[in-house]
């Protein structure tokens, strides 16, 4: 990922305006320097792949967290609008800018999404205090500049799995997939911040909140009451 860079990161050749993953042998280009990423896969059926899929097994846990998803909104046409350099610097310090907010309040960032990310912050009783927190200096951040991007915020039950520092692709469940139907409902019925009213319940008094009405949600059965801030 580049940080809005002036001369820009480029991955074989091209600039990196989004998050990007990495495979054996792309080469990334800094300023001057050119370096090759060297991650080779490991043989099938190898005792070490063995055994790291029974250790990755055992771990795996159920957990009440909070998500928190943001993204840029039509980030297609917001990048097109702007000159080809300017696109990257911007998405990139939003992104930093971003990942600052949540590391400040003690949040993860699970995985980036190419114009978003996801967050989860593992509950605890003072957990509550860091989410809200956070949702304020997002709401900032919105307030002051570009792009314009959405927040989708749940409370729920999910699935972890891998180490402590938890990587890519290790928060799974229904829960994970809700708040990402969130953020689509939330461009929907036109609304930047939307929270779930189960976050909204752990929120309690923290947070000056709308009700914006009971809405269903794709492949999600009934009809759920969601918040606006």
């Amino acid at each position: 990922m580049d940080l809005g860079s002036s001369n820009g990161t480029y991955l074989n050749g091209r600039r990196v305006s989004q998050p990007s993953r990495l495979t054996d042998r792309d080469k990334i280009k800094v300023g001057d320097h050119t370096f090759t990423f060297r991650h080779p896969k490991t043989e099938p059926g190898s005792e070490s792949t063995s055994v790291g899929a029974e250790k990755t097994v055992q771990e795996i846990k159920s957990l009440n967290c909070w998500l928190l998803l943001a993204d840029i909104e039509a980030s297609t046409q917001f990048i097109k609008r702007l000159p080809a350099d300017e696109a990257p610097r911007m998405t990139g310090r939003w992104l930093a800018d971003c990942k600052q907010i949540i590391d400040d309040s003690h949040g993860t960032i699970n995985k980036f999404l190419g114009d978003g990310f996801l967050a989860y912050w593992v509950d605890s009783e003072k957990v509550p205090g860091s989410v809200a927190r956070a949702l304020a200096a997002l709401k900032e951040l919105q307030e002051q500049s570009a792009p314009r991007f959405r927040i989708a915020l749940h409370h729920g039950k999910v699935f972890v799995g891998g180490a402590a520092t938890l990587g890519e692709e290790s928060l799974l469940g229904n829960e994970v997939n809700f708040v990402f139907r969130m953020e689509k409902l939330a461009g929907s019925i036109g609304t930047l911040r939307l929270i779930s009213e189960p976050a909204r319940a752990h929120l309690d008094s923290l947070l000056n909140t709308t009700e914006e009405g009971r809405h269903s949600v794709p492949s999600f059965d009934g009809e759920f009451l969601f918040y606006s801030f």
